[in-house]
């Protein structure tokens, strides 16, 4: 058993991570891994096969799935981490195009408001903010490929 914190979209949670060959378990959820190529995993999660890219920075994975972008920073319980940049910015979670932008500078979004559309991996994802506040700046034009890690969109509180 592995013992992890699980931190996706600010929230974070502990987890004890069982693995039994190819399946893992937290809690009550079980993922089987049925084989990873390059940078997309095939799992069954509740009986259901999925593709789900995925793309790991560190302590970071970002991944697709079921249509939506997740970036999960995940550590041994227990462990120290250090504040990000991410904390005060929107960074590209993985390779991607921006196709539409949907905030300017000066806008007031709530948390969850979406930002930007970003194409990656053949599919489309809306970025959205991680809490309230101010569009400070836009710092990438519809059509532009971004890297992970790049910031998008700067927020102020």
């Amino acid at each position: 058993m592995s013992e992890k914190t699980i931190t996706i979209r600010g929230e974070s949670r502990d987890l004890d991570i069982e693995r039994d060959g190819a399946k893992h378990r937290a809690g009550e959820q079980e993922i089987e891994v049925l084989s990873v190529r390059g940078h997309v995993a095939e799992i069954v999660v509740a009986g259901k096969m999925h593709a789900v890219p995925f793309v790991i920075n560190g302590s970071e994975v970002s991944f697709a799935f079921e249509g939506e972008i997740y970036t999960a920073d995940v550590v041994e319980k227990g462990a120290r981490t250090r504040a990000k940049h991410r904390d005060h910015s929107m960074s590209a979670p993985m390779p991607g195009v921006v196709t539409k932008i949907l905030a300017k500078p000066g806008d007031v979004v709530a948390k969850g408001a979406p930002l930007l559309i970003l194409e990656a991996m053949k599919m489309e994802h809306t970025i959205h903010a991680p809490r309230d506040g101010t569009v400070a700046s836009v710092n990438c034009v519809e059509g532009e490929l971004v890297q992970p890690g790049v910031e998008l969109v700067g927020l102020e509180s």
